[in-house]
Order: C-alpha cells, then sequence, then structure tokens
C-alpha cells in the first residue's frame, strides 16, 4: 500500500524554541551580537571628554559602556510605553 505523502502530519502541540522567537527578537539578537563584535575588534586607548571630565580608557571599554546605556534607555522607554497601553 502506498503512503499519501501530501497529507499533513496532524500537529503534536510542541514548539520548538526557535519558532517562538519574534521577528523583532531576531533583529535585537543580530543587533546584540554585531555590537559585541565591533566592541571587541576596537580596543585601542582613547581619550573621551564630557563637559569637565577626561577619561581615557581603552575603546571596548567605552563601547560596551554606551550599549549598556543605550540598551536600558531601551527598556525604560518600552517599560513607558507598556504601561500606556495597558488598560487600568
Amino acid at each position: 500500500m502506498a503512503k499519501d505523502r501530501g497529507t499533513p502530519k496532524p500537529a503534536t502541540g510542541k514548539s520548538s524554541a526557535v519558532s517562538k522567537v519574534s521577528l523583532p527578537q531576531w533583529i535585537a539578537l543580530g543587533l546584540t551580537i554585531l555590537a559585541v563584535v565591533f566592541i571587541l575588534q576596537n580596543r585601542t586607548t582613547v581619550r573621551i571628554e564630557l563637559f569637565w571630565v577626561s577619561v581615557e580608557s581603552p575603546l571596548w571599554f567605552i563601547l560596551a559602556v554606551v550599549f549598556i546605556v543605550g540598551w536600558v534607555v531601551g527598556v525604560l522607554a518600552a517599560r513607558g510605553r507598556y504601561r500606556q497601553r495597558r488598560p487600568h
């Protein structure tokens, strides 16, 4: 008896962890990996001046700090949008 290959298999109810990740999460992961690679490739020492403060530090450290600050700002901004959409 020949098997019918055209019929779809019934769903088992299980989904992989990869299928649970949304497109924006994949984009965020890709940008994070890109930022980490960029940070690791820029390891020279630089001088940063902000207002009256002057700091000499490895560029990777400065980039990591700016990346973390940007991430925190993004999280805080997302929390504000979430609170506005939630019904009271």
